[in-house]
């Protein structure tokens, strides 16, 4: 896959082929771009010459196991999202693995890894944002959860632009009319 096109950059270390592009198969499908590296060595090579959004990484590899992969690029500063995977893992790797940092867990076979890849990379463009969206409830209905988006949305605008009405509708691809009625309908004190 051409990674201009591509949603999010993910880099795959599993040494069981077949799971590596089962992964690799499914998240292409939905545009990621995907790298798939057999081992710890082949892994750091390509760290050192890419750059990934989310890195999906075996504990049990032949050579350096994923643990002490880990906790070698923790301690380097490594700031790209990690999960784990295994297929045998038991309580304490799981554990371990988050206290070194791994954002997650799984157990393989891996059956719907999308949403996990999903959520795992929009919170990382949040955090990169500087912005954070909070109070909205997943589950509510969209509407209601469109609200408070749109609210916080608003009234970060209305903050950052001195309550300047013409900039924020500029910035917010409204006409002034409606930003006004929106404004109104969300509850948002204009001044």
């Amino acid at each position: 896959m051409d990674d201009t096109l591509a949603i999010g950059r993910i880099l795959i270390i599993d040494d069981e082929n077949i799971n590596a592009e089962t992964m690799m198969d499914t998240l292409e499908d939905v545009n990621y771009y995907v790298v798939l590296a057999v081992n710890a060595n082949q892994a750091k090579t390509i760290i050192k010459d890419q750059i990934f959004d989310l890195v999906m990484m075996d504990v049990w590899m032949p050579g350096q196991d994923g643990m002490s992969l880990l906790e070698e690029w923790t301690q380097a500063g490594f700031s790209t999202p990690i999960v784990m995977m295994s297929g045998h893992a038991e309580h304490q790797d799981v554990v371990r693995a988050i206290k070194l940092g791994a954002v997650d867990f799984l157990k393989k076979p891996l059956h719907d890894i999308l949403p996990l890849v999903r959520k795992t990379l929009s919170e990382q463009v949040l955090e990169k944002s500087g912005y954070t969206i909070s109070g909205i409830e997943f589950n509510a209905p969209l509407k209601e959860a469109r609200n408070i988006f749109e609210v916080q949305y608003f009234n970060h605008h209305l903050q950052e632009n001195n309550h300047n009405i013409a900039k924020v509708a500029t910035l917010a691809g409204l006409e002034r009319t409606t930003l006004y009625r929106k404004l109104k309908d969300l509850g948002i004190d204009k001044k």
